[in-house]
């Protein structure tokens, strides 16, 4: 894939399979994603991810290309949020068990102009998913 246009690690003190389980099911994902509180679809070979926003219409589509067993996911990126004609691009999750913690690595490839500000969202992601893991409350924008 090269070099990927956007990433960022951060470090969360649980399991390997409690981060795989939260990045994998929908509703784990719905639990802790920062705008949206449904999520349809698990990530898994060849599905479809949709989280819907509180209005019913969906805000992102995802359709995972790849998996490594609790380590790796790969997916596309579509970007639903900016309209119909936005670009897709892709993505990598990477798992790093590091003793009582694990090291997650998100890649983001193939961001078109105009999409740099995807970086905050996977900022509040990231800091949203650490906070569900360590503490059980997720950080939710005021929606």
């Amino acid at each position: 894939m090269g070099k990927p246009d956007f990433m960022m690690q951060t470090f969360i003190r649980c399991s390997q399979d409690a981060l795989w389980d939260a990045l994998t099911k929908a509703d784990q994902m719905a639990a802790y994603h920062f705008m949206c509180n449904e999520v349809r679809g698990d990530a898994r070979p060849d599905n479809v991810t949709e989280f819907i926003k509180p209005d019913g219409d969906p805000m992102l589509r995802q359709v995972t290309t790849e998996m490594d067993p609790k380590t790796r996911i790969a997916m596309t990126f579509e970007p639903l949020f900016m309209g119909p004609n936005a670009p897709a691009s892709h993505m990598v999750y990477l798992i790093e068990p590091q003793g009582e913690t694990c090291k997650l690595t998100i890649e983001h490839y193939d961001m078109a102009p105009g999409q740099e500000g995807f970086a905050e969202g996977w900022a509040r992601l990231a800091a949203s998913l650490k906070s569900y893991l360590e503490t059980g409350t997720a950080l939710k924008m005021a929606i």
